[in-house]
């Protein structure tokens, strides 16, 4: 996990907020919270059945320089692909790379 030359993908980090809907009520909206360089590793790829129809779900380990406060509540923007954030650990416990599991083929609520 030390060689900071396979981090060549650029991935947008962002949080989600609430925002009125002009209607009385609200929506989800996503902001940048910043711009990283990742390695992005395939790790397994599954169908599932919702309702009458199959989603494809892809899981990805994303590993970038180590940043405090990466939550499930995050998302990654990696091109025109939105990774939902599982979790997301120090590998070797010393703040230098952070491991992040997430997923491709979440819808929001």
């Amino acid at each position: 996990m030390n060689s900071i030359g396979k981090r060549r993908q650029r991935v947008r980090l962002q949080a989600a907020s609430r925002a009125a809907d002009g209607a009385g009520g609200s929506r989800l909206v996503w902001a940048d919270v910043a711009i990283l360089w990742a390695e992005i590793i395939a790790l397994k790829s599954r169908e599932t059945l919702i309702g009458e129809r199959h989603e494809a779900r892809q899981s990805w380990r994303v590993v970038t320089r180590w940043r405090a406060g990466v939550t499930s509540d995050h998302r990654l923007i990696w091109g025109p692909r939105v990774l939902a954030i599982h979790g997301a650990v120090d590998p070797d416990g010393q703040r230098r790379w952070l491991a992040i599991d997430a997923e491709e083929g979440i819808h929001e609520p």
